[in-house]
């Protein structure tokens, strides 16, 4: 996923399972060509672009419910500085009732905002039924009291309580037309009872145009705001294929695609890694030089494809000889493979080795044209080594080759070291 997609790293998650849907691409790319004027997505896209929707409502949450505690506060200290009569009065019952209202919706939204658990319920459930009584209540108290400069305070309030729903439900901006649709009927019932008394043009200014333009602002905001996500998802479908591409390009470079082990430049690399280790720590480095005994004749006896599935299953099977995690096995080419002891001295290298030769003698593979025994056998040339700074990695690998051509002259079917600290094993088939 690229940063400039998606700063906040809200997609990714969402989009983890969509991504590996084949036709999620075609799918997206038609919309964006199309630029229909009714932006609408399948079902399991609306699903992550609601959601992502909901996070981003939660990160928001706190500042904008600090900015609605400093507006109220604005317009309460306006209001009573400007209109003090108006908490006074018995006759505005109705403007004293909708400051208790915004106060305690206000406090109420400002605790949710610290409560995550909450957000998804507020988001959903809290705000819109919140903005249609506080909308109720002003519309009320404008057309129910039409007396001039109250009546104009009264308009400006509700412009931007009627911006404040459109800018902050827009997510869903649905229910936002609905809140104003309700809006309207409640102020038409509210009209009736007071006998259609209003003032013709700040009506249609204040609540007619005003809702107008507002809604007008929000779907194009909407438009925008899905084809900007259907961008967000054809880069992170991109982004996860090319990932996935990379993946497999670096497997392929580090991998052995016949018998699945480290091919040789992993070797190559966790040699060297591992050599440089042994030098500062002072600890013995153990190589492995294992060859199959007369491969050759195996695959003119059997073809090539039986000799593939032979190197596959003696390479598996080495591998799981090797007990620590440390320890590394690789195919160095042809029916030769390598393996690395780290930290294993010459008795440690003899043990791998006799686990190795028993585990291939157990496989017993047919090699009817083996000059060794009736099934496919390997020799191995050992080298241990305590690196200093008089050696080098090519010594060790001459060394560890020097030792398995000991193995072979031999008689093979056995373990050499380059220096045999100890006596070697020779391991004959018995029929």
């Amino acid at each position: 996923m690229t940063h400039s997609a998606d700063p906040d790293g809200l997609l990714e998650p969402l989009i983890s399972e969509l991504v590996t849907d084949s036709s999620l691409s075609h799918y997206v790319q038609n919309l964006i060509q199309q630029q229909p004027i009714l932006v609408r997505f399948r079902p399991d896209i609306e699903h992550c672009f609601h959601t992502k929707r909901t996070q981003e409502f939660s990160q928001i949450f706190r500042i904008a419910s600090a900015l609605w505690l400093l507006l109220f506060v604005v317009i309460f200290l306006g209001t009573y500085l400007n209109f003090p009569y108006i908490f006074q009065s018995n006759e505005y019952l109705i403007w004293q009732s909708t400051f208790a209202f915004t106060t305690l919706t206000v406090i109420g939204l400002s605790i949710c905002a610290y409560i995550p658990k909450s957000h998804f319920f507020v988001h959903h459930y809290i705000i819109a039924p919140l903005i249609t009584l506080l909308l109720y209540q002003l519309l009320v108290g404008s057309l129910a009291l039409p007396d001039g400069q109250m009546n104009i305070y009264a308009s400006y309030n509700i412009i931007l309580t009627m911006v404040i729903a459109i800018f902050s439900l827009r997510l869903l901006w649905q229910k936002t037309i609905l809140i104003i649709g309700c809006s309207a009927l409640m102020a038409g019932a509210t009209l009736f009872i007071n006998g259609w008394h209003i003032v013709t043009l700040q009506f249609l200014h204040a609540f007619v145009l005003v809702a107008t333009v507002l809604l007008s602002i929000a779907f194009f905001v909407e438009r925008r705001e899905r084809l900007s996500f259907l961008h967000e998802v054809l880069v992170a479908v991109t982004s996860h294929e090319l990932a996935r591409i990379n993946t497999h390009l670096a497997t392929i470079a580090r991998e052995d695609a016949l018998s699945g082990l480290a091919n040789r430049r992993a070797f190559d690399d966790c040699l060297e890694m591992e050599w440089d280790r042994a030098r500062r720590e002072e600890q013995p480095l153990s190589l492995l030089f294992i060859d199959v005994d007369h491969f050759k004749l195996y695959n003119d006896t059997y073809g090539h494809a039986a000799g593939d599935d032979c190197l596959r299953q003696v390479g598996q099977t080495m591998k799981k000889t090797l007990l620590r995690p440390a320890d590394s096995i690789a195919r160095y080419g042809g029916e030769e493979f390598v393996v690395l002891l780290p930290c294993t001295d010459a008795l440690g290298a003899e043990e791998v080795a006799e686990r190795v030769i028993r585990a291939i003698d157990v496989l017993a593979i047919p090699h009817k044209r083996s000059l060794v025994a009736f099934h496919v056998t390997a020799s191995i040339g050992i080298c241990t080594i305590m690196p200093h700074e008089h050696h080098t990695i090519s010594l060790l690998l001459e060394n560890a080759d020097a030792a398995l051509y000991k193995a072979k002259t031999a008689g093979r079917h056995c373990f050499k070291h380059y220096q045999e600290p100890t006596n070697s094993i020779k391991f004959n088939f018995q029929g």
